[in-house]
């Protein structure tokens, strides 16, 4: 017994020496993990920050390019064409937001730098330069708006951006098509005298002791009823009806009703859409 006691302590040690080891192995194979895993994001870090410093030194040789071609037109002075100054105001234009889009990157750079758990020399030297090389281009760029005014270029529209343009461009554009389609819409209607009267289209009107009165729009009608048409696309309007008659007012000269073999009306053909749309943009069929 007293051999076995000792024999028992022993394996006991040695047991708890294992666990020991296998713990300390599996910390090291964390921390192996840990150390590749930052390893990985700082190479990511670091390949993401040159490549945006690519992208900015890209820009500026674009700018670059475009002053380049903007002096020799420049150079032209008062003779330039109306056609050279369009493309100087739009070049200028995209320098600018060329250079915003520069400054918002060097922000961002610096800031990711300032926050960042490592050092790199080499990129931060290469940031410092980037950023003296904008201020240097942002001079040369004031300078050369400067001899555009003196060309009467305006100001306001050499410090604009592509972006501004291009939205109040969009904006104008959208205006002149709501205004379009708003000038083009109409609106058509038919059906028999009950059923042009029963859904608020039209009324009784005119006549004597009951007899002769005729149909008219009514002020207060129902334009859930009506169909909307664009006029400058649409010539024709199905009816496959007989006897229509025209309760609102167009043109006679500017329409024709187009029958079939049998007798029915197919459709109103419009020979003149600003004649026949000119005095209404309702137009109201009865049909039998």
């Amino acid at each position: 017994m007293k051999r076995i006691i000792p024999l028992a302590g022993i394996f006991t040690l040695l047991f708890a020496c294992n666990q020991a080891e296998k713990k300390e192995i599996e910390n090291l194979k964390q921390e192996i993990v840990n150390l590749k895993a930052e390893s990985f994001a700082k190479d990511s870090a670091i390949n993401e920050f040159f490549k945006m410093l690519n992208e900015i030194e890209a820009n500026l040789a674009i700018i670059k390019e475009k002053e380049q071609i903007i002096s020799k037109r420049a150079a032209l002075g008062q003779e330039m064409l109306p056609d050279s100054r369009e493309r100087i105001n739009n070049d200028i234009n995209l320098i600018n937001e060329l250079m915003i889009k520069n400054r918002q990157s060097i922000r961002y750079l610096s800031n990711q730098v300032k926050g960042a758990n490592f050092k790199i020399e080499e990129f931060e030297k290469r940031l410092q330069q980037t950023g003296t090389m904008l201020q240097t281009k942002d001079m040369e760029i004031n300078s050369l708006k400067e001899q555009l005014v003196k060309l009467d270029f305006s100001l306001e529209v050499l410090n604009a951006t592509l972006d501004t343009l291009s939205r109040e461009k969009q904006i104008l554009i959208e205006e002149v098509h709501r205004q379009t389609q708003e000038l083009n819409a109409a609106w058509y209607a038919y059906g028999t005298k009950k059923e042009l009267i029963e859904n608020h289209i039209v009324e009784k009107t005119g006549g004597f002791l009951g007899l002769g009165k005729s149909l008219q729009l009514k002020s207060d009608f129902n334009t859930i009823y009506f169909t909307q048409i664009d006029i400058s696309s649409t010539q024709s309007i199905p009816l496959f009806a007989k006897k229509p008659t025209m309760i609102t007012p167009h043109p006679k000269d500017s329409y024709r009703f187009v029958e079939n073999e049998n007798g029915i009306v197919e459709r109103l053909d419009i020979s003149n859409p600003k004649s026949f749309w000119g005095s209404s943009k309702y137009l109201v069929i009865e049909v039998n």
